[in-house]
């Protein structure tokens, strides 16, 4: 147990850079309490609308809120969500300076509608993507390639949040890679659709969903496989994967060959999964600018995950919560 609260405070005055696509997250929360007479859907009387940062932002905002520093390395749009965006994370201590933002470019969002009867927890029934794709050699890709080395100075891990926009992959995360292994920087990934293509990269942090389907399969019990992580690590050129498994915690490939499993904390009935990934990513990128071996950064990821989920929305888990749960779960 004190090992990872040692880490836990090795957390404050660490900074990670955080790379990729930066979205907001939009919520239209109302009271439902009958079905429309036009179509067989539910009427919602309107109640409020709640933002917050979502993709490469909320992983932003999760290193900040255990008190480290986040530089954010993205795009938004010249428009009133990326300004709405950009006040949100600059409230939650992220450093925005080498935030872009695009004439040419538009915000993307993830608008949720919530509804349920009055005074009873909102369930989602609907989401709308409005999702904007970057061109990764175009001029705001350029600019956040600019913007790169300043951003990584005095960083102690890169962070790459991929949600498929378009900054990365691309010539952006291959120069920040080369930097970081020059100069002796972990680079974390967390990718949706483009797991293989983060050559160099330190560790790659995707669910079994997204593992089975880079490998091009449907078979589950690959995932208990000594195999796994030999095809994993010629596929993509990563050394090191960390894989969410919901309720079945985690599986740690590491760089020698070797897998282990670690279990989940808590509760395995998750209030909400929102955002999980983007947490468990920024625990794992400040674990390992701790020095701490891919085992115990997915420990430490288990611990903060075990808060987030037990809350509405896209969240972040204080130092003072996690310290919590790492008291309650020795492991």
């Amino acid at each position: 147990m004190s090992r990872y609260l040692d880490l836990l405070e090795q957390f404050e005055g660490k900074r990670v850079a955080v790379l990729g696509d930066y979205l907001l997250d939009q919520y239209i929360i109302g009271n439902s309490s009958r079905v429309s007479r036009e179509a067989p859907i539910v009427v919602i009387d309107y109640q409020e609308t709640v933002h917050h940062p979502g993709g490469a932002a909320n992983a932003a905002q999760n290193v900040a809120a255990l008190g480290a520093s986040a530089s954010a390395l993205g795009v938004v749009g010249a428009d009133g969500d990326g300004e709405t965006l950009a006040d949100l994370l600059a409230r939650r201590g992220v450093d925005c300076s080498a935030l872009v933002v695009a004439n040419d470019a538009a915000t993307s969002v993830k608008l949720r509608l919530l509804a349920g009867e009055m005074n009873a927890q909102k369930q989602q029934v609907a989401r709308v993507d409005r999702s904007h794709r970057l061109r990764g050699d175009g001029a705001a890709a350029g600019a956040v390639r600019d913007a790169l080395p300043a951003a990584l100075e005095g960083a102690g891990a890169l962070l790459i949040s991929d949600y498929g926009m378009g900054l990365v992959p691309g010539p952006v995360s291959a120069l920040a890679i080369e930097r970081c292994r020059a100069a002796g920087v972990p680079v974390v990934v967390d990718s949706r659709f483009n797991l293989m293509r983060y050559e160099g990269a330190t560790v790659a942090t995707p669910n079994e969903v997204e593992t089975l389907e880079a490998l091009g399969s449907k078979d589950e019990s690959l995932l208990s496989r000594d195999e796994l992580a030999r095809r994993l690590v010629q596929a993509s050129g990563v050394p090191g994967f960390i894989i969410t498994r919901g309720s079945k915690g985690m599986l740690v490939l590491n760089p020698d060959g070797s897998v282990e499993l670690v279990d989940i904390v808590g509760s395995n009935a998750a209030t909400d999964v929102t955002g999980a990934g983007d947490t468990v990513a920024a625990v794992v990128a400040l674990a390992l600018a701790c020095q701490a071996s891919l085992v115990e950064a997915a420990r430490m990821a288990t611990y903060a995950a075990a808060v987030v989920v037990m809350k509405r929305g896209t969240a972040t888990a204080s130092p003072a919560e996690v310290q919590e749960v790492i008291r309650a779960h020795p492991l």
